[in-house]
């Protein structure tokens, strides 16, 4: 572990957040990055991006296990940067498991971190999320403040439109949830609230008649 992990895990530990302070060491341990990155060092618009800032863990697993996951539920991170949240996503029973991430560098850097935890049932796609509309097959989506609003705006457009396209149960887990707002304008309705650090997280829950299309349990290369 580096000097910088070290006092990171201190901190933690300072601050009483002892299973995240775990947590974070044994990803070091095991040689995974899951450190901060800005903007300017990823080389992103800030209009487009935010900072790099892994969510996996502990907190996010206490949010999962609350929800109601099924073994047909299909997740996808927006904005999945290294792949923390994917790593604590792919040990629930979706079916699927996928992310999202506009940065090339970080999609390189999340399938070697997948890769050293032995994990294979997820896929990352490098592109912008405002773009990606192949939404149809999600009944799960996760964010941790991944964009501005210009950018949330799309995207909350997109989940509407997949939505009337395929109705179906939809859960969204917002951690920082800075653009809270532009949700509740495209319909999603806050359920549920969870505060474990200075970032809570909100879930939403649009409902949109029976799951589609029906997927089969964990089939994913």
């Amino acid at each position: 572990m580096t000097l910088t992990g070290l006092r990171y895990a201190i901190r933690l530990c300072c601050t009483g957040k002892w299973r995240l302070a775990w947590y974070m060491t044994a990803m070091k341990l095991r040689g995974i990055d899951l450190g901060h990155v800005s903007v300017s060092a990823l080389g992103l618009p800030p209009e487009r991006a935010c900072a790099h800032v892994g969510s996996g863990g502990p907190d996010l697993s206490r949010v999962l296990r609350s929800l109601p996951i099924k073994a047909t539920d299909a997740v996808i991170d927006l904005g999945c940067g290294k792949g923390g949240a994917l790593l604590t996503l792919a040990h629930f029973s979706f079916c699927r498991v996928d992310g999202i991430e506009l940065s090339q560098g970080l999609v390189q850097i999340a399938h070697s971190n997948l890769i050293r935890m032995g994990v294979s049932n997820v896929r990352i796609f490098n592109g912008d999320a405002a773009d990606f509309q192949d939404l149809d097959i999600y009944t799960y989506v996760y964010m941790y403040n991944p964009f501005p609003d210009v950018v949330m705006q799309r995207v909350a457009r997109n989940l509407a439109d997949s939505l009337a396209r395929c109705p179906r149960q939809l859960r969204i887990i917002y951690k920082n949830p800075v653009c809270h707002d532009t949700l509740v304008g495209c319909g999603f309705r806050k359920t549920n609230e969870f505060r474990y650090d200075a970032w809570p997280f909100f879930v939403y829950h649009a409902a949109g008649g029976n799951p589609c299309p029906q997927l089969s349990s964990r089939t994913i290369g």
